[in-house]
């Protein structure tokens, strides 16, 4: 596993092959970007082809699972000759710490990046002691 504060993967995922076959799509292993900010850890996954319609993010105990599909993009006047892109899916999960704030999970995406918000726990935030 590698570690990034609150957030790990899976380092099977980031290693060797970036593609699996399952019985029915090639599912791709997004490339992912982990940001930290003073409140949030901040993931920015690539999965371009996706619709929105298509992306599941979800959150089960510790861990959180992202799931995509390209869906077909030939027209009905088209005939596909070769497709690389047909049947082709997209997953990646993280493992969550105690210090993110389960409840506060956001989620947007915008020109093929997924980008998901973990807040931090009260407990993980950088505070100010006052000295008496």
């Amino acid at each position: 596993m590698t570690r990034y504060n609150e957030v790990m993967t899976n380092r099977s995922q980031d290693q060797g092959l970036r593609t699996r076959t399952d019985a029915d799509q090639r599912l791709l292993v997004p490339a992912v970007d982990v940001i930290e900010t003073p409140e949030t850890y901040v993931l920015r996954l690539d999965i371009p082809g996706a619709a929105k319609e298509t992306i599941s993010v979800k959150l089960e105990g510790g861990v959180l699972q992202v799931r995509a599909s390209i869906t077909d993009t030939a027209r009905e006047s088209e005939t596909v000759l070769y497709s690389e892109m047909r049947g082709t899916g997209y997953e990646r999960e993280f493992s969550l710490g105690n210090g993110i704030d389960r409840e506060r999970v956001d989620a947007a995406y915008e020109h093929g990046v997924l980008t998901v918000t973990l807040h931090k726990s009260d407990a993980l935030k950088a505070r100010e002691i006052r000295i008496q």
